[in-house]
């Protein structure tokens, strides 16, 4: 429960922490070999932060924003030098596929044939949109279960203001709290605060794998489009044990419905107002249904994977996927679709872990041409027995 007083500091503290974000891609973007680097953390604050040590830095921080407080700054730079190496890596792929194209537009003017034009856009480099202010431990205070004392911006500077939480904060035996969020929505504001398994308590001994156990058993999933995915148990033989499908057609039609809205947004609106974001509350319930696809498939891959005593979960290692032709809500749908499962590899893998499995990923390479058992590739042969027989295929 926030006062009304409260919630205008609340808006005001998101307001500047989005503009010290801002601040800080810029820096990013004028320093581009900072991303990647180790130190990348330390190497932001010698450009922007003036210590005694630093008494000149590049980017005087502090003029802009006079006393603001060390931990909200450095949620800002973690957040902006991830939102910079997202587009880093965006950025060498289309460059990697510009070249590709390159290279083969030579080989078509060599044999005479005319060039494939290059129609694909650079990804621009980010900016700030719907960013929520991260509180790190020394910003925040969790009272007891119903109480939290945060720091706001008052007008003037940093001040703690205490609030009541509605519901009450119930981390379980053997985990911590971790870093807390603050996001507004159509409620109010609210408070997320992750539960998360410390390391020192995750002991590597539990999650080995001994495949040469008699009593081995993995489950290996196979991601797909119409269903979220097939799920299966083997044993160290290869042997099919149990098997279980989870269906994403309601899923899928129901994000597909959603699409669908913003595309009739889109075409009557037409002009979108600068530096607002267009259907904001349509696609915060999109991206809010993603995650929950992602949260309930992932757990009930390793629940099924927990009942039939499986030690390790298997998915492909799937990259560079492309959503097929159509109109342009089916071709979001697909880049959804591709986005859940990645989500879906990540949620699993740290749920599976609190449960003692191993999460592994492998090459799909020739997994739909060779035999599971021998390793042999399939040989598929035609016989025509008639002309109005169908071809008779045999595989090895």
């Amino acid at each position: 429960m926030v006062p009304e007083d409260t919630r205008i500091l609340l808006t005001a503290t998101t307001g500047q922490y989005r503009e010290v974000l801002d601040y800080f891609l810029h820096v990013f973007q004028e320093h581009q070999e900072l991303l990647g680097v180790s130190d990348w953390l330390h190497a932001a604050e010698h450009l922007t932060h003036r210590s005694a040590d630093n008494p000149h830095p590049l980017y005087p921080f502090d003029e802009v924003f006079p006393r603001y407080p060390s931990g909200m700054r450095r949620a800002a730079i973690a957040e902006a030098y991830g939102e910079a190496c997202s587009w880093l890596t965006r950025y060498n792929r289309w460059q990697e596929h510009k070249s590709k194209v390159s290279a083969k537009n030579e080989v078509r003017v060599r044999q005479g044939k005319k060039e494939v034009v290059f129609k694909e856009h650079p990804p621009l480099f980010p900016g700030v949109g719907n960013n929520w202010l991260t509180y790190y431990g020394t910003e925040i205070k969790i009272l007891d279960a119903h109480h939290v004392l945060f720091k706001v911006w008052t007008g003037k500077s940093y001040a703690y203001r205490k609030a009541v939480l509605l519901q009450p904060l119930i981390v379980p035996a053997g985990y911590e709290a971790g870093t807390p969020m603050l996001i507004h929505k159509q409620g109010g504001w609210q408070l997320h605060v992750p539960v998360v398994l410390p390391r020192k308590a995750v002991k590597l001994e539990s999650v080995q794998v001994r495949v040469g156990k008699t009593d081995f058993r993995m489950c290996c999933v196979d991601l797909g489009i119409n269903h979220h995915l097939v799920m299966t148990i083997q044993d160290r033989k290869g042997r099919v044990l149990a098997t279980k499908v989870i269906s994403g057609g309601e899923d899928n039609h129901l994000r597909k419905g959603y699409l669908e809205k913003v595309v009739r947004l889109q075409k009557q609106t037409r002009v979108i107002p600068e530096g607002e974001r267009f259907a904001a509350d349509l696609w915060d319930k999109i991206g809010n249904f993603n995650d929950d696809v992602a949260h309930r498939v992932s757990r009930a891959i390793v629940e099924f994977a927990k009942k039939h005593g499986a030690k390790t979960i298997v998915f492909e290692h799937l990259t560079n996927l492309k959503p097929s032709k159509g109109t342009k809500s089916h071709r979001l749908n697909q880049k959804f679709i591709f986005w859940v499962k990645g989500r879906i590899v990540k949620y699993t893998r740290y749920k599976a872990l609190h449960e003692g499995i191993v999460v592994n990923r492998v090459s799909p390479r020739n997994t739909s041409k060779e035999c599971p058992y021998c390793g042999v590739h399939s040989r598929v042969t035609k016989a025509w027995l008639t002309p109005s027989a169908r071809p008779v295929a045999s595989k090895t």
